[in-house]
């Protein structure tokens, strides 16, 4: 009896409940009405009545074109999410520091080899110059002219006057040491010794003999060279014995040189002696060069 009770009244409250809301219907569907469509008919006549056509209308302005859309914003990125920066790996302890391996002595070095003696060098006794030799008088015209070898080198004979009658002999005296490269003076000065020895000496600077021949008395030159007042060549050296043919060597041996006497001048000379050497032989002997 006491579970009947409120099972009754929950019974009851319901029916009321439904009472006054009411059922839920189904929803129905719109029902569509049918427009109707006037149909007229027309009979056939026995001529088709053709109207004329109506003129054709303006067509209408093109509608105006719809404005474009806006762009939208595109969307901020969403922030990436920082990663946490990894925690340090714990440092090693620190290793012991290995004691450095002993430094082995050093060897002595051996002793340098001693250094060759320098051989002695033979010192050349170097003749003072001779004083000049004092001049002779002439010998009559009537005594005979001997023609004279050429000036030597290495050793002077004897210093003849330019004129063809006169004759001034020298006594011979050996010659001071001369450099290897050194041209010859003939017998057409009558400058002093030392004098001769000067304008060797500006010859020889300049003189290159060509190296290589087997025989150096086939390179002998023996030119005539003019000279003006000053020391300058008057006109060009002439090379005596032209004409013949000659070899490599001895070509190399004229242009030689004529070359040192071209780059010699102008010559310094005495002045007050210009008629000795206005024209001057010269001899130019390798042979001198090479210790023969």
């Amino acid at each position: 009896m006491r579970g009947g009770v409120p099972l009754s009244v929950l019974l009851h409250v319901a029916i009321i409940t439904v009472a006054i809301v009411g059922l839920p219907a189904p929803k129905l569907e719109p029902v569509e009405i049918a427009t109707a469509i006037p149909i007229e008919i027309l009979e056939i006549d026995e001529y088709t009545r053709i109207t004329r056509a109506p003129e054709p209308e303006a067509d209408p302005a093109p509608p105006e074109p719809e404005p474009e859309p806006e762009p939208q914003e595109a969307p901020e990125p969403e922030p990436q999410p920082i990663a946490e920066p990894t925690p340090p790996s714990p440092t090693p302890p620190p290793a012991e520091p290995t004691p450095p391996p002993p430094t082995p002595e050093p060897e002595p070095a051996p002793a340098p080899d001693p250094e060759p003696e320098p051989e002695p060098q033979e010192k050349v006794n170097v003749a003072p110059p001779q004083p000049p030799a004092p001049k002779l008088r002439p010998t009559p015209p009537t005594r005979p002219v001997q023609r004279e070898p050429s000036f030597d080198a290495g050793r002077i004979a004897a210093l003849l006057d330019k004129l063809p009658e006169e004759r001034q002999p020298a006594p011979a005296q050996p010659a001071p040491t001369q450099p290897p490269q050194q041209s010859r003076v003939g017998a057409r000065t009558s400058l002093t010794i030392s004098e001769l020895d000067f304008m060797r000496q500006q010859i020889s600077a300049c003189w290159s003999p060509p190296v290589g021949a087997t025989n150096a008395a086939d390179l002998v030159v023996t030119m005539n060279i003019w000279l003006n007042r000053d020391g300058s060549l008057s006109r060009p050296p002439q090379v005596k014995g032209g004409g013949f043919v000659l070899s490599s060597y001895q070509q190399a041996a004229q242009e030689a040189a004529l070359r040192a006497v071209r780059r010699c001048a102008p010559y310094r000379l005495p002045v007050e002696k210009y008629s000795s050497w206005r024209e001057i032989e010269l001899r130019f002997d390798p042979s001198q060069m090479l210790g023969r």
